[in-house]
């Protein structure tokens, strides 16, 4: 039975409960394959850029609401939680009644799927955008929800690794092009391993509560030990790939500024080796970190695409600040979520 909140705190449950930080790591990516697009001498299409950035909002929307609906058992159970691992818990502690949220994730659907009508018909961004829509809802509905529930059978990872990777920058740069292009494929590869990185790291604290109600992820399937090792393996991976890509067309300077990354993957592979993951705050400071490199990967390609695109004559550099809106706007999103989060914490 829920509780009676005021208007201010049940604003703030629900702010919290739609995961604005998590919702922000969907839309990145898809802001990237934009800049791609900007930086090989498109001209950015602003009204498709504003309302497929929307639509990505709400598909997001829709899995987080979705996965909080049908993880509702395991967050009930989880007392090993910490900020970023165990769900919103806006639905165990009771200040938003659980079918509320599962009719939230079909209206934040239907609005979705209203603009792809509008992106593919109106805007006539190509035959791809909304087999690619389908795509992203598919994965994203079925993350959680049966009968396939990915994160239940050992796919949510590989699922995640997908679809906030390469089908998020790809279709950011398609539905500006109309059509496919190597480099983006490319240059989403490290941010679909950190977002991997993201989401497995964050699985350990729950393993326990996820484990007594069947939801066999990879962290529950291999055990605490095993997560970090796969971890450190990714990680290492992941820096790899960058340095790798710089001599597939990738800018290099992609390659310079992600020595920005090398102190804090130091940094979590040692916590690892020397302190283990036995402690809850151990786990927090890595999450965060692991996060921390997730965006900064972002960045790093944002700015490398952008600095490639400068030295094209016939770019407009009005695009430039509509970019960087874009991105003040989706980190915006995140610190709102975070605040949303701390407050309904504290009442």
């Amino acid at each position: 039975m829920g509780q009676v909140l005021s208007t201010k705190h049940y604003l703030l449950s629900w702010l919290t409960l739609f995961r604005l930080g998590a919702t922000a790591r969907g839309v990145l990516p898809f802001l990237l394959g934009a800049v791609i697009a900007w930086s090989q001498g498109n001209p950015l299409n602003l009204p498709v850029l504003a309302l497929s950035s929307v639509a990505v909002v709400f598909v997001m929307l829709m899995t987080f609401l979705i996965n909080e609906y049908y993880d509702y058992e395991a967050d009930l159970l989880n007392k090993e939680f910490h900020r970023l691992s165990g769900g919103s818990r806006v639905l165990p502690m009771g200040l938003i009644p659980r079918q509320r949220a599962l009719i939230a994730a079909y209206v934040c659907l239907f609005i979705a799927a209203v603009i792809g009508l509008l992106l593919q018909f109106y805007y006539r961004t190509g035959p791809f955008t909304i087999p690619l829509g389908i795509l992203a809802i598919f994965i994203g509905y079925f993350y959680t929800a049966k009968p396939f529930r990915w994160a239940y059978r050992g796919l949510g990872e590989i699922a995640i690794w997908f679809s906030c990777g390469w089908l998020a920058t790809f279709t950011g740069y398609y539905l500006q092009t109309g059509h496919f292009n190597t480099v983006t494929t490319l240059a989403s590869l490290p941010g679909a391993t950190s977002v991997f990185l993201v989401i497995l790291v964050n699985e350990i604290p729950d393993i326990n509560a996820d484990r007594m109600v069947g939801k066999r992820n990879l962290a529950v399937r291999l055990g605490k030990e095993k997560t970090a090792l796969l971890y450190i393996v990714a990680l290492i991976l992941c820096y790899l790939n960058i340095i790798a890509i710089i001599f597939f067309e990738v800018p290099a300077i992609t390659g310079f500024l992600s020595l920005i990354l090398v102190p804090l993957i130091i940094w979590n592979i040692m916590t690892i080796k020397k302190r283990g993951l036995d402690n809850t705050k151990i786990q927090e400071g890595l999450s965060l970190r692991t996060m921390l490199i997730d965006h900064l990967i972002t960045i790093i390609y944002t700015i490398g695409f952008i600095v490639a695109g400068l030295s094209l004559i016939t770019i407009r550099i009005d695009y430039l600040i509509v970019i960087a809106l874009a991105y003040i706007f989706v980190f915006g999103l995140e610190g709102l979520g975070l605040f949303s989060s701390k407050m309904v914490t504290q009442q």
